[in-house]
């Protein structure tokens, strides 16, 4: 019987601890992942009068070190900057844009001994760390520039033209630097872009790994005005490969447009329809209202810089639909060619009679966008439905990947930040928890 008493011991721990949560491939769920999004950043320079900055952080999930190549992006999906990190097991490296865009600081990432739970450290023989303090000025020039959507400085393959929308005229630092990054486990360290070649290879054989081990989280942060909104970062799971059958081409994939979705980024897609809460800043505490951060993907390789003062094609960005409801079941809906439709004008605030919201309220690859600016006469708070497919476009069109998260802030004392509920995937092959793109719209009285 004392023999006994062990095993059934094992048995009841074994039936008492919870089981390991899982990855599923297509969910928008945070998990140790194989690349990591910011989906929008903001640098107040030190002219604007804005105080504001966005912090981020990359965790190791693992005990073996690896190394992340940081991608930092403009707001209509230029690529301006890459560096590499250095982490050892279940290391952490925190970051502060405000760094990068004030100083030209760089993050210093040495290779320590790793820790007691750590294996040890493996180098790649094409990196070297820790990098230089600091970037040369006229590389930090470039950056302010292309990301506050002046011309880039001349002696750069693209100087004299424009990687963002115009600001105004001044000084890069009149401005706020705007963007998103991202980050990808990689095998070697390299100064390419995704899109580049090389950093694709089928299987994770290319600089890129298909390592999923990395999670982190991010902070805006306004000093200013007392505010700090914080979530995390979209985890993007690699899986197989296009040898094994996993992917094939035409698959939607997360960096398929820099592949021509050949399937050999083996990165699983974003959803392309969300729902998400809003305060409309028109009554109560909630005077300051919602912002709305998206990101967005066109499914074409926007690499190229452009003349500046354009708005080069597809952008402004369309959508299939944004259906905006009150908290009585009262609705607005504002495409491309807006129309309004209410089941009981009488709920309204203010007739329907002022100009109507933008067709195109999330233009560009990264929108920070207050949900006053959508339609403040209609409702006071509600939630939103937005399917960010397109209608026309490219041969990979309608399908169209995003990512939506609202922060909420009320009574100039308190904010919060939640991801967006994804309504489907991109994915067009059927998982666990993977739907076809939504291309209909609920049923709405005379529409």
């Amino acid at each position: 019987m004392r023999k006994l008493y062990p095993f059934l011991a094992l048995l009841l721990l074994a039936l008492t601890v919870p089981p390991v949560s899982r990855a599923e491939l297509g969910a928008v769920d945070a998990v140790p992942a194989a690349t990591l999004l910011l989906p929008y950043f903001e640098v107040g320079l030190e002219n604007s009068g804005d105080s504001r900055t966005t912090l981020f952080s990359i965790n190791n999930a693992k005990s073996e070190s690896v190394v992340v190549h940081v991608t930092l992006w403009t707001i209509l999906a230029r690529p301006s900057l890459d560096f590499d990190v250095f982490l050892t097991g279940y290391d952490v490296q925190t970051y502060n844009l405000a760094d990068l865009f004030l100083r030209g600081g760089l993050p210093q990432t040495p290779v320590l001994p790793p820790g007691q739970f750590s294996e040890d450290n493996e180098v790649p023989a094409s990196c070297q760390f820790p990098l230089p303090n600091n970037l040369p000025p006229i590389l930090q020039s470039y950056l302010r520039n292309v990301h506050t959507g002046l011309p880039a400085p001349a002696g750069f393959a693209n100087g004299g033209l424009c990687g963002a929308p115009s600001q105004g005229e001044g000084d890069a630092g009149d401005f706020v630097a705007k963007g998103y990054i991202t980050m990808d486990v990689v095998n070697d360290c390299s100064q390419t872009f995704p899109g580049d070649e090389g950093y694709f290879g089928d299987g994770g054989t290319g600089v890129i790994s298909n390592n999923n081990a990395i999670w982190g989280d991010f902070f805006l942060v306004d000093p200013d005005n007392a505010f700090a909104q914080g979530d995390n970062l979209v985890h993007i799971e690699a899986m197989d490969s296009v040898a094994e059958g996993f992917w094939e081409a035409g698959d939607y994939t997360f960096y398929g447009r820099y592949t021509n979705f050949d399937g050999s980024d083996n990165r699983e897609p974003l959803a392309t329809t969300w729902a998400t809460r809003y305060f409309a800043g028109t009554t109560g505490p909630f005077v300051v209202g919602s912002d709305l951060f998206v990101w967005r993907d066109s499914a074409l390789n926007d690499s190229e810089f452009f003349q500046c003062g354009t708005i080069p094609a597809p952008y402004p960005l369309e959508q299939e639909s944004v259906l905006m409801w009150d908290e009585e079941e009262n609705h607005v809906s504002i495409n491309d060619s807006p129309f309004l439709t209410q089941p009981n004008p009488s709920s309204f605030p203010l007739p329907l009679t002022p100009p109507l919201p933008p067709a195109r309220p999330f233009p560009l690859a990264a929108d920070r966008v207050s949900v006053a600016e959508i339609g403040p006469l209609f409702f006071n708070s509600g939630w939103l439905r937005l399917n960010l497919n397109f209608s026309t476009g490219s041969p990979q069109d309608p399908i169209k990947q995003s990512f939506v998260s609202a922060m909420h802030s009320a009574s100039g004392q308190f904010s919060v930040g939640f991801q967006a509920v994804a309504l489907d995937s991109a994915l067009d092959k059927t998982f666990l928890v993977t739907t076809a793109p939504e291309t209909t719209e609920p049923g709405l009285p005379g529409v």
